[in-house]
């Protein structure tokens, strides 16, 4: 599984390893010294090198990490990236 490069990666795959999953607004609130364009470019980051995936859920995203199992309908989840 591909690693974090960068102190803001590491701190937002930490948080989505702990949770089985979370939506990026909740994701915004657990880490207080990361701005949103931070997490942003963590998540983009994290989620084109398989780490995590972004799952698009009507109109929130949700993150989940790359072993986390699939859960839902689904005509309820657009997969953008897999693992």
């Amino acid at each position: 599984m591909p690693q974090p490069n960068s102190r803001q990666e590491t701190m937002v795959l930490d948080i989505v390893r702990s949770v089985e999953s979370l939506t990026i607004e909740q994701a915004i609130t657990l880490p207080p010294d990361l701005s949103w364009s931070e997490l942003f470019n963590a998540v983009d980051t994290l989620s084109r090198r398989g780490a995590i995936i972004l799952l698009r859920r009507r109109v929130e995203y949700e993150l989940r990490a790359c072993s986390a199992s699939f859960k839902g309908e689904p005509s309820d989840f657009v997969v953008e990236t897999a693992c």
